[in-house]
């Protein structure tokens, strides 16, 4: 059957239950909220679940860790695992760059490197929830030139979750072609499916890149402004031009059938720019055969003063539909923090999280059918990534800035509507306030709990809305 438009949205009314469903606090226990990164609520048992967490602080203190604590029914804390990310040697530079789920395991990638042994190491630190042991294993070892001139590695997973991919730009001096080293990782096996170095454009700025559901690999380049991309995959490479000239400035890769797809963002580049957005259009491009389906304008997305960067973390398909959510990262003024080393006080740009909307996009035309813009009540403090989405039974939950309301999205039946407050719900807030962690959003079907963390200055705790059907 084909979907109709999210155009009505504001207009249709879901009927969600709410007969017995009640809050569960859990008792409050130590966090860093500035510190601690990556924070994620992991399925357990029946009887427990998992929030892991990441401190990355590169300062004398050298404060590296994984964090992985186990909470049981009452959304009590029962036991902390730490994990000092491995280090090439002392004080050498640490990165956290990004985490998956292995069936029973939770995995985190590291890298370290340093000048004087002129070599990058990336770790796989892996989480076994059973035996509640914490293991590392070497997954690729690459020569640098210095600690200056390092090169950047990043992580990315595949819309489906099957692939995971470190790519590695090794450093170049400006005019000459750039080295990109590509490990794709299968998350089942935890295996490396294959890798391949490959050279980028002299004079590209390639940072971007995608993993497609088939585990293949996507590299954005920027010569001039000028959007390329080249296609990686096990066997070989393909470079792609786009008939357009722009700069892609946010990207997913979404699967239809067999085919992949490029959802891509991206700005005309101009010679002068006042208040311009970065995100005046939105490409469809069919990978395969090489060709634009459609760059539509998004003219919601026009406000290049205050958005400066935008996120895309999750993606719907369905019928003739791609639906994308994003949220925003906007500039919110200046603050005062304290130097990476601690001994001053510095200004820098504060940002906020929030905005979130949906596109719908018709796979046939390209053509945007409708952008809509999600609840949220408030902006949040956690700079990115802000809102949390789970799928329970057909309807997706959705959570963005508020403490307590939640929005429930159908596409099958075209339906939307914002819950009541959870404050109607029974069961008294014993710790009134915090920041909730919305893009940490868990649901057990097992036990029919919807959870999230929220925090206060040195302290979180866990809120269950239990006895939730989510229809």
């Amino acid at each position: 059957m084909k979907l109709k438009t999210l155009t009505a949205l504001a207009i249709c009314i879901s009927s969600i239950t709410w007969a017995q469903t009640s809050y569960k606090y859990g008792n409050k226990f130590d966090f860093d909220p500035i510190q601690e990164k990556d924070v994620k609520l992991i399925a357990g048992g029946t009887d427990t679940y998992y929030m892991q967490s990441s401190i990355n602080e590169n300062s004398i203190r050298s404060n590296n860790k994984i964090l992985v604590r186990k909470f049981d029914n009452s959304n009590n804390l029962k036991q902390t695992f730490s994990y000092d990310m491995p280090q090439i040697e002392k004080y050498a530079p640490i990165n956290y760059l990004g985490s998956f789920e292995s069936g029973n395991k939770i995995v985190f990638i590291t890298e370290t490197y340093a000048g004087k042994v002129k070599k990058k190491d990336i770790y796989k630190i892996i989480f076994d929830k059973t035996a509640g042991t914490f293991s590392n294993e070497l997954l690729a070892s690459y020569p640098i030139e210095s600690t200056m001139k390092s090169g950047t590695a990043y992580f990315e997973k595949s819309e489906n979750g099957r692939y995971g991919a470190v790519v590695f730009y090794q450093h170049a001096p400006r005019k000459e072609p750039v080295k990109i080293s590509i490990n794709v990782i299968d998350t089942g096996s935890l295996k490396s499916a294959w890798n391949k170095e490959v050279t980028g454009e002299a004079g590209s700025s390639d940072t971007d890149f995608f993993v497609t559901n088939s585990g293949n690999i996507g590299l954005l380049r920027s010569a001039n402004q000028n959007a390329s991309l080249l296609f990686v995959t096990a066997s070989g490479q393909e470079e792609k031009f786009f008939t357009e000239k722009m700069k892609v400035i946010s990207e997913t890769a979404v699967s239809i059938g067999d085919k992949d797809y490029l959802v891509a963002f991206n700005s005309t580049p101009k010679t002068v720019k006042f208040n311009a957005s970065n995100f005046e259009n939105l490409m469809l491009y069919d990978i395969k055969e090489g060709k634009i389906i459609a760059n539509e304008v998004v003219k919601q997305y026009n406000d290049g003063s205050k958005i400066a960067d935008l996120f895309i973390p999750y993606t719907y398909v369905s019928g003739d539909k791609i639906y994308i959510f994003t949220e925003s990262k906007l500039d919110a003024g200046t603050r005062q923090v304290k130097s990476p080393m601690g001994t001053m006080m510095i200004t820098e740009t504060s940002y906020k999280a929030g905005d979130p909307r949906i596109v719908a996009i018709n796979t046939a035309s390209g053509k945007i059918d409708a952008v809509t813009k999600l609840h949220s009540e408030r902006l949040s403090d956690l700079e990115v990534h802000a809102f949390g989405l789970v799928n329970i039974k057909g309807n997706y939950i959705f959570k963005a800035g508020s403490l307590l309301n939640l929005s429930a999205i159908n596409f099958d039946s075209n339906n939307t509507s914002i819950l009541p407050s959870l404050s109607k719900a029974t069961g008294k807030d014993p710790y009134y306030g915090g920041e909730a962690y919305t893009q940490a959003l868990l649901y057990r079907p097992e036990v029919k709990t919807l959870a999230y963390p929220r925090a206060w200055e040195n302290q979180a705790s866990i809120v269950t809305l239990e006895n939730f059907e989510g229809k």
